[in-house]
């Protein structure tokens, strides 16, 4: 998607839960559901800790071109947010560590 340099943020509003409302200064709208990201297997303690909706809630825009929370804990590149599609979280190295495990005493018993 080409987006123009000159698009910035109009406008970031708390909708509801973890979900924001972007608009931008070309009349183009994103919402952004942002609790699949947050609530994702393997996820960062950094960005999980903004489960809490009172935290959450506090995010400040930087320039009009990047969302973050806190001191840049968690953010957002414009393109995500113009586009409104989270970046997908890869499964948990743990789970994939424990699969490991489990398939090699498969294994050992054979």
């Amino acid at each position: 998607m080409n987006i123009p340099e000159d698009v910035r943020i109009k406008k970031a509003t708390y909708v509801a839960d973890y979900t924001i409302r972007f608009t931008f200064t070309d009349g183009h709208v994103s919402e952004i559901d942002f609790h699949p990201f947050l609530s994702a297997a393997g996820q960062n303690p950094m960005n999980s800790q903004y489960l809490d909706v009172l935290r959450f809630r506090k995010f400040k825009l930087h320039r009009d071109v990047d969302v973050y929370w806190d001191d840049w804990e968690m953010c957002f590149r414009f393109e995500t947010l113009y586009t409104g599609k989270l970046p997908r979280m890869p499964k948990s190295r743990v789970q994939a560590v424990r699969r490991r495990t489990v398939s090699r005493k498969a294994i050992s018993k054979a």
